[in-house]
């Protein structure tokens, strides 16, 4: 039986990397595009969510298109690389666009410009992701191998996100005193698009150049296998969601992601006007959760080989479930500390030290969870589809980050968030009634996240069991398909007795 190939440094430092992409555009789109819209240009925040839901949707509907056609990719840059290289400029220039709105426009001109621009991104960011995340089952099958990548990943998505973030606060939307609250400066989000999108263009190419060779590797050990035609999709997808692992792990992916969407878009709101924080105290939230992904990246594979994937994802799903309804009930109950103060912040660091550890572990796991499921659904069809499995689980998990986005243009439109608004003119009603939609938000969703995760059946023995007998069969099918040796007449071996 032939052993998985071990992974150098080099390739998977590569493609933990890539992943800093999506980190930066998911921290521009979650944590600023909204609050720039609707504060800045004016667009009303219902409007906002519209575009950001539509957009993802549209996303959503392509993703197992891309996964299906990368999974049946023959080009002498493998399966999954053509989509990569291809995906890298218009994401840069799309993303680059969603912030530089002309002046001037009309309410239904910005609504079209954000919308085409958020599409862009979105899709863009698509023909590289679903690729780069259906590597991982291609490019191993160890499970401390599987892991490392996913921790990897997930930790550099984190880190560049908050690296993104943390510089929006401190650096192009500072405080300065025309614009006490920085966030309300227009001229900083242009050179904030620029860094993002440079930043970008280099993790993909790094991620893509640096993991070439790996990926052509792979498929050499593996062989062709069968996969199939397009219109066989969503066939594909029915059977893929009829297995109880794969549908838990959709399902929860999809409440993990509608709640973070929901929290994203909402942070800006509620740190500046529930809990009173300038730009600067916020800029300090960034760096507590840059440390909380350094603990996750150590403590992921001693977690998951000790506990397993389904207990660590549950006991991620009550932490983030359980700590922010908390702290926002004391706050509404007067048992907190002053709005603003350093008690405050210190207490809140503690909590957001443990939610946005367990968001960035449950990510990982859930990562680690679809990768295992590929190799079950290899074992029972006798195909490859990582492409599909992975865009199908996006499918659901994107539409409902764009329905956390919907949800959260909502929220702030009941409670008649003004443009332009400060901590002078904002009104004791509205603060209240956003702290209690984030909450009773958070509770529903977390419950639904912990209930599907507990549903996860796909233990590491027998998905242990499983990679062994497809290394088995893979082997089998690649002698079976060397060309039979000929011999020249002349040349016939003869035997001895």
């Amino acid at each position: 039986m032939q052993e998985p190939s071990r992974l150098g440094a080099p390739a998977k430092l590569a493609y933990g990397i890539g992943l800093a992409a999506e980190g930066v555009k998911n921290s521009a789109f979650n944590t600023f595009l909204l609050f720039y819209y609707q504060q800045l240009i004016g667009l009303d925040p219902a409007l906002c969510g519209l575009a950001l839901f539509i957009a993802l949707c549209v996303d959503a509907v392509l993703d197992p298109l891309i996964g299906a056609w990368s999974d049946g990719m023959r080009s002498p840059l493998g399966r999954r690389h053509p989509f990569m290289y291809a995906s890298i400029v218009p994401l840069c220039l799309s993303f680059w666009c969603a912030f530089r709105p002309p002046l001037g426009m009309t309410e239904p001109g910005k609504f079209a410009w954000l919308l085409v621009f958020a599409v862009g991104t979105r899709v863009s960011m698509a023909l590289f992701l679903i690729p780069h995340l259906s590597l991982v089952p291609e490019l191993t099958s160890d499970f401390s191998e599987r892991t490392s990548l996913i921790s990897l990943r997930t930790v550099f998505a984190w880190i560049f996100g908050l690296l993104n973030g943390m510089l929006g606060y401190t650096v192009f939307l500072k405080a300065t005193p025309d614009y006490p609250q920085g966030l309300l400066n227009p001229a900083g989000y242009a050179p904030f698009s620029v860094f993002g999108a440079v930043v970008m263009f280099v993790a993909m190419s790094v991620a893509t150049l640096g993991t070439q060779r790996a990926a052509r590797e792979a498929h050499v050990r593996r062989g062709i296998v069968p996969h199939p035609p397009l219109r066989e999709l969503p066939r594909a997808i029915r059977r893929a969601l009829s297995g109880q692992a794969y549908r838990a792990v959709v399902l929860a992916g999809l409440f993990l992601s509608v709640a973070f969407g929901m929290t994203e878009n909402l942070n800006n709101y509620m740190n500046t006007y529930f809990w009173g924080f300038t730009s600067a105290q916020v800029s300090m939230f960034i760096l507590v959760i840059f440390f909380a992904s350094l603990f996750v990246l150590g403590l992921a594979r001693p977690l998951l080989a000790r506990y397993g994937s389904r207990k660590v994802a549950m006991g991620c799903g009550v932490v983030t479930t359980t700590i922010g309804p908390i702290f926002i009930g004391l706050r509404l109950a007067g048992f907190m500390p002053e709005p603003g103060g350093a008690k405050l912040l210190t207490v809140l660091s503690i909590a957001v030290f443990f939610i946005y550890g367990a968001i960035i572990l449950g990510t990982a796991v859930v990562g680690k969870m679809i990768a295992d499921v590929s190799d079950h659904h290899e074992y029972e069809t006798g195909t490859q589809q990582e492409g599909m499995l992975f865009s199908a689980s996006m499918f659901l998990t994107k539409a409902a980050s764009g329905l956390g986005t919907l949800v959260s243009g909502l929220i702030i439109k009941a409670a008649h968030f003004p443009e332009g608004a400060t901590l002078d003119t904002i009104t004791p009603a509205a603060v209240q009634q956003l702290g209690i939609g984030s909450a009773v938000g958070t509770i529903l969703l977390g419950v639904g996240t912990i209930y599907f995760f507990s549903r996860f059946n796909l233990e590491r023995e027998e998905h242990e069991r499983i990679v062994s007998e497809l290394i088995r069969r893979r082997a089998a099918a690649s002698a079976a398909a060397q060309p039979a040796v000929t011999w020249p007449e002349a040349e016939q071996p003869h035997l001895t007795l």
